[in-house]
């Protein structure tokens, strides 16, 4: 049981987080404010570390088991999150290039 609630607030806050980021990141862009978007993506790097651990625990029935002594079986939201964060950060990164006035 506890697994399953661990798993479902895990994918809503990094639905959550990862929406914010992709809004404010839109702002920064529509502002042309670029340097901005490197703290989202240094942030987001630390999410996909941690959505990659979590899926490395619930990928297999006996981590799931070590780790919280019960199981969820269908983590497909975790990887749609995982794979979200990965594009967002891209695209963060890509965004966050600012190009220099030539003298």
């Amino acid at each position: 049981m506890f697994a399953t609630v661990f798993y479902w607030c895990v994918v809503v806050v990094a639905c959550l987080w990862g929406v914010w980021s992709l809004v404010w990141s839109l702002i920064y862009l529509a502002k042309r404010e670029n340097g901005n978007l490197w703290i989202f993506a240094i942030i987001n790097v630390l999410g996909v570390i941690a959505l990659a651990l979590l899926y490395w625990i619930y990928g297999s029935q006996d981590n799931q088991w070590y780790w919280f002594a019960s199981k969820q079986t269908n983590i497909a939201y975790l990887v749609y999150m995982l794979y979200f964060y990965l594009v967002l950060v891209i695209f963060q990164g890509l965004g966050g290039i600012t190009k220099r006035a030539k003298a």
